[in-house]
């Protein structure tokens, strides 16, 4: 995600990292480039020009434009709710962690303690795992070395780096983690379905988030938009150089950018879950929720990571 202060226009007129520009320079040259060639041979050999009227462009272009918006509109839906399934997140693991400290306790025990007992924090390890996990599950990047260093059981990491759905692995070892509380009379048979409740609710956000990413905008919805976009551009300068002459390359290259651009947006928002400049900033989102478990949970200051700074006026 780009992080930057909105306290310049002319900045932001002038911006180029983070826009659609470093995406669709190379067809965007090559729109400009062919307006151009076929402007040339207007002036040079006006005999051998071909020249169409402004009504298909104009009414093609209103259509166009309709076009382009429903699919932005249709990729932004899936880049918000993304980021509202992840708000969801923020919220239960908190308030899961809450209910973890606070419900579960040593068997007999009536005493508040600030040091979190070991199935505590083994169940509040478990969650932090858990939202790293789903991180590289919807980055398609490897979560074995997270894993190992969140889980202080060996084997527990292991057994969950086997399973192909890692989080869900995690997620079955919470909810394990929660029946043996309450088998073990240290948490009260009125309060497991309230931590089932949160568990039940983060599965049903992964799910959300899979469901994002599994199900892209179809593809023959994007190669329509695609080919129509450019084929227009292609041919604006046949409707232009008989009214425009010599300026006809600027009035494309306007066009061209502003279509060009709508295009390539709904191309990058598409995935709210990659590595996009403009993507959700997932790390920086689960380092938050680690960071605000841990202090929770009463963690020493060495255990608690550093929030995740923009770099360049770029957060991941």
């Amino acid at each position: 995600m780009i992080v930057t202060e909105k306290d310049s226009w002319l900045r932001m007129i002038f911006a180029i990292h983070g826009t659609t520009m470093d995406r669709i320079w190379p067809r965007f040259g090559v729109v400009v480039g062919f307006s151009i060639f076929t402007t040339t041979i207007a002036l040079v050999f006006p005999g051998h020009a071909y020249t169409l009227t402004m009504a298909p462009f104009t009414i093609v272009g209103l259509a166009l434009a309709i076009f382009l918006g429903f699919r932005n509109n249709a990729a932004y839906d899936r880049y918000w709710e993304g980021r509202k399934l992840w708000g969801r997140m923020v919220n239960v693991c908190r308030s899961f962690t809450m209910q973890i400290n606070t419900l579960i306790g040593d068997e007999g025990s009536t005493s508040v303690s600030s040091a979190p007992a070991p199935d505590q924090r083994r169940m509040v390890l478990l969650i932090i795992a858990y939202i790293n996990a789903l991180r590289h599950r919807l980055r398609d990047t490897d979560a074995t070395e997270e894993m190992r260093q969140r889980l202080e059981d060996p084997q527990e990491a292991a057994n969950c780096l086997a399973q192909d759905n890692i989080p869900a692995a995690i997620a079955d070892r919470i909810s394990h983690g929660i029946n043996n509380a309450w088998r073990d009379g240290r948490l009260n048979v009125f309060h497991v379905s309230l931590l089932h409740q949160n568990l039940t609710e983060m599965i049903g956000i992964q799910g959300g988030c899979e469901r994002i990413k599994s199900t892209p905008i179809p593809f023959t919805y994007s190669v329509l938009t695609h080919r129509t976009v450019l084929l227009y551009c292609l041919a604006l300068p046949c409707g232009l150089h008989d009214t425009v002459g010599i300026l006809t390359p600027v009035v494309v290259a306007l066009v061209a950018y502003a279509f060009l651009g709508l295009d390539a947006v709904g191309d990058e928002i598409e995935q709210p879950f990659s590595m996009d400049d403009n993507d959700l900033p997932l790390l920086q989102l689960t380092t938050m929720i680690e960071i605000n478990v841990r202090q929770l949970s009463g963690h020493s200051a060495e255990e608690i990571p550093p929030p995740i700074e923009p770099v360049d006026h770029l957060l991941i």
